[in-house]
């Protein structure tokens, strides 16, 4: 301001000192064009001089002016444009969360390329599309938006895998998916997608390859990605387990991480595997020594049901694991099966009355009825039918006492009767 008004003072100092050394210096100039002369004051010349320049000045700000106009006018219709956009962008949104799909399309569709974010607008007009079922056009909207801004395109890819997955369209989904896998090899959502996918499509060996893949990444802690690791599993192994080849069940054991072969769920589905494959002897000497380092119910359980080819070291095996955790009601249901196995109904009795005593099983009373049955103790096995069904009902244990064994009257063939022994 002070630089303004310091330069104005120098230019009116100028013009007045300039205009007193014309009016005390009067002189005549002559101008000579051709054959015409013009003569003038000095003053009056350089104020025509002057006047020029300022009309010559004024032409040259009008044309400017005339000039720029368009550009202003450009200007101001394009700021209302960004501002219906940025409107509409709204007004679009609310309307795709109110669910009213097609008023939501066309408001984020019609002003999209001058949107600040067209990104946004496709991406919800592609939602919108999507939700009234309109996959080529969705499709379609989803191109453009990648075409507004490459950098998104990871993001525009899950979005578009999402909804295909939604709509299940699991080839254009894989499809996607592996695109995106190739692009961003470390994003967890876009793996932890595509798992999903393999898993509707019961592609079981392609998911086995990409468990390792989510292992690292922690992705098998959560209840959706675990029951995808479950049902995998489950899926190859019988698979295999139905065509009875142990072999190829053994391979695929030992080709899974280790920190997947360490959980019970995995090695439970494994050792049935083995024993619907018709591989006893191996699911006996897999549950043996898994049961040595970590103790398994399901596993040992198991190990009452396959057939043994040596049942004296089965029990040995059993007595010993009983012997590690006597207040174990399932050491003791394995040894009543067991028993029962090598026809000593009366060890085989003593122990699943033991057992049911600790922990009530409806499996095991129906068991220990059926043998009663077998070797003619009808009121016993009645009263286990009946302890059994109301266990099943309520779900509350209560105390089963036997009436004290007699000898049958049919004898049983091929059996022999023991009383049972003191536990």
């Amino acid at each position: 301001m002070i630089r303004r008004l310091l330069l104005l003072g120098l230019v009116a100092f100028t013009c007045i000192w300039f205009g007193r050394l014309l009016m005390d210096n009067p002189g005549v100039a002559t101008i000579t064009w051709g054959t015409h002369r013009l003569q003038t004051k000095t003053a009056t010349l350089i104020l025509l001089f002057l006047a020029a320049c300022l009309l010559f000045y004024l032409l040259l700000y009008v044309l400017w002016q005339v000039l720029g106009l368009h550009k202003r006018l450009y200007r101001m219709h394009d700021a209302r444009l960004h501002q219906k956009a940025a409107r509409n962008l709204n007004q679009g949104l609310i309307q795709l969360t109110e669910g009213h799909w097609d008023r939501a399309e066309k408001l984020l569709t019609e002003y999209a390329d001058r949107s600040k974010t067209p990104l946004l607008n496709y991406l919800g007009a592609a939602r919108a599309a999507h939700m009234r079922e309109a996959p080529e056009r969705r499709d379609e909207l989803l191109k453009k938006a990648i075409e507004s801004d490459s950098r998104a395109q990871v993001a525009v890819g899950v979005s578009q895998a999402e909804m295909q997955l939604a709509s299940e369209q699991l080839e254009q989904a894989y499809a996607t998916l592996s695109n995106l896998r190739g692009i961003a090899p470390k994003n967890s959502y876009v793996l932890k997608l595509f798992a999903k996918v393999l898993y509707r499509q019961k592609n079981w060996e392609a998911l086995l390859d990409l468990l390792p893949d989510l292992q690292k990444q922690n992705l098998l802690n959560s209840d959706n990605m675990l029951a995808v690791k479950a049902a995998t599993l489950r899926g190859l192994f019988n698979k295999y387990a139905e065509q009875h080849q142990a072999d190829k069940l053994q391979a695929l054991w030992k080709k899974l991480p280790s920190a997947i072969r360490s959980q019970d769920e995995a090695t439970s589905l494994f050792a049935k595997a083995l024993h619907k494959a018709n591989a006893d002897t191996q699911c006996a000497q897999f549950i043996q020594n898994t049961l040595t380092k970590s103790w398994n119910d399901e596993l040992a359980d198991l190990y009452g049901r396959i057939e043994h080819a040596n049942l004296n070291t089965a029990i040995q095996q059993a007595e010993k694991w009983l012997a590690q955790q006597p207040d174990n009601p399932t050491p003791l249901l394995l040894l009543a099966r067991l028993h029962q196995q090598q026809r000593l109904w009366g060890v085989a009795k003593s122990y699943y009355e033991a057992s049911l005593n600790q922990s009530p099983n409806t499996a095991g009373y129906l068991e220990l009825a059926e043998l009663l049955e077998t070797i003619g103790e009808k009121e016993n096995a009645e009263l286990v039918y009946r302890t059994g069904l109301r266990y099943s009902i309520r779900q509350q244990g209560e105390r089963l006492t036997l009436a004290a064994s007699q000898r049958p009257r049919k004898k049983v063939a091929d059996a022999s009767y023991t009383s049972a022994p003191t536990l």
